[in-house]
């Protein structure tokens, strides 16, 4: 009898443990609050994953501003709910309060003042919420003989650097000052500069594919006139896989397909990308044109309004400044390097063509690198056209 009450006991206690485990097979996912602008203090709030649930009432305020409720992006481009709305979740998420201004001045709106800095034209001040990101104006300023690269915190372009129509956050007022780059002329609507160079040679201001000195601008692999997501062998325009299996530009057959040869060693105006995109007066520089640039101009490693690269001074006194872009995959532009193709294959192995290396020191020359990379290109145009 005694044995039979203690089997009894026993299985209730197991069910109980069981019982209470069972509770919490669920996980539990966190709701974290965001005033967005806002003040106030609200905590996260727990949910079970999978079970819906009223959101906590919003307890954020903002001066001169209605609540509008939540979103999953701070932009309010996510997901949206109102407030108290019950809802699902599987994850943790941020919700971010939404407002909508009601009309009266804010105490907390902040002016950023457009100073065109040597520059004409007219830009009205542009009212921000404080703390709330939002895109600058787009620039309307204009100067003769320059091009816009950005704005700067200091006249000088030596402080915080931000790009046309960036979005930012401010939390007092400023006054954003334009900064300009000279250019000598224009060409099929691209600018150039006269660096004074014994060829005569103009170089593009600007990287193919830029909107300004300083962007980065588009990739290309050496050959290729248009951009792409994958750049490797496999989707290498001139190859049928492989650096063994090339179909143009090969002067040796241990590196053509099937044997294949067509000594070409500089590239033909269908394949040159400045030719094809811009007009055919432009075209990929020689390896001969950047070497001329190294011999004749002063190098100079420089941040020109929050971008590095590197400047060069030519005899004349004339500049142009080339971003350390690095190419599509290396990222080399965070660790100061640039790269930039020439039209020119390297005699050494037709698997590689040469270009323009740099970086933060004083390295600059003419060095080779595996056609499928994409890297930069700058555009130059000859002295017989002008």
């Amino acid at each position: 009898m005694k044995k039979t009450i203690f089997l009894i006991f026993t299985v209730i206690i197991l069910s109980g443990i069981l019982a209470i485990s069972g509770c919490d097979k669920n996980a539990t996912c966190i709701v974290t609050f965001n005033a967005n602008g806002g003040i106030g203090t609200m905590d996260a709030q727990r949910f079970i994953e999978g079970k819906s649930q009223a959101l906590t009432r919003n307890a954020f305020t903002y001066d001169g501003y209605t609540f509008g409720g939540w979103n999953t992006m701070q932009d309010g481009g996510g997901d949206s709910y109102t407030d108290g709305q019950s809802i699902i979740i599987t994850s943790d998420i941020i919700l971010y309060a939404q407002w909508t201004s009601n009309g009266t001045t804010s105490a907390n709106g902040v002016t950023v003042t457009f100073d065109p800095n040597g520059g004409t034209g007219e830009m009205s001040p542009q009212t921000f919420p404080k703390g709330r990101y939002q895109s600058l104006t787009a620039n309307s300023f204009t100067r003769v003989g320059h091009e816009f690269i950005g704005w700067n915190i200091l006249q000088d372009g030596t402080g915080p650097a931000y790009s046309d129509g960036q979005e930012i956050g401010i939390l007092k007022n400023i006054t954003l000052y334009a900064q300009w780059m000279p250019y000598t002329g224009q060409r099929a609507g691209h600018c150039y500069v006269d660096l004074g160079l014994p060829s005569r040679t103009k170089w593009a201001t600007c990287n193919i594919g830029a909107n300004s000195p300083v962007d980065y601008g588009d990739y290309f692999a050496w050959g290729e006139t248009t951009t792409k997501d994958v750049y490797n062998w496999s989707t290498y325009l001139w190859c049928e896989g492989s650096d063994r299996t090339l179909t143009k530009y090969c002067c040796d057959p241990a590196y053509g397909y099937n044997g294949f040869t067509d000594d070409l060693i500089s590239l033909v105006s269908s394949d040159d990308v400045a030719k094809v995109n811009w007009e055919s007066n432009w075209y990929i520089p020689r390896e001969a044109d950047f070497q001329e640039l190294i011999d004749n101009c002063t190098a100079t490693w420089i941040l020109l309004n929050g971008v590095v690269g590197r400047l060069f001074t030519g005899p004349n006194g004339n500049s142009i400044f080339l971003p350390a872009a690095g190419d599509y995959w290396e990222n080399w532009g965070g660790r100061g390097c640039g790269y930039y193709w020439s039209k020119s294959l390297c005699t050494d192995g037709p698997w590689v063509a040469n270009g323009l290396l740099f970086d933060s020191d004083d390295l600059c020359y003419i060095q080779y690198r595996s056609r499928f990379l994409g890297c930069s290109v700058r555009a130059v145009c000859p002295d017989q056209y002008w």
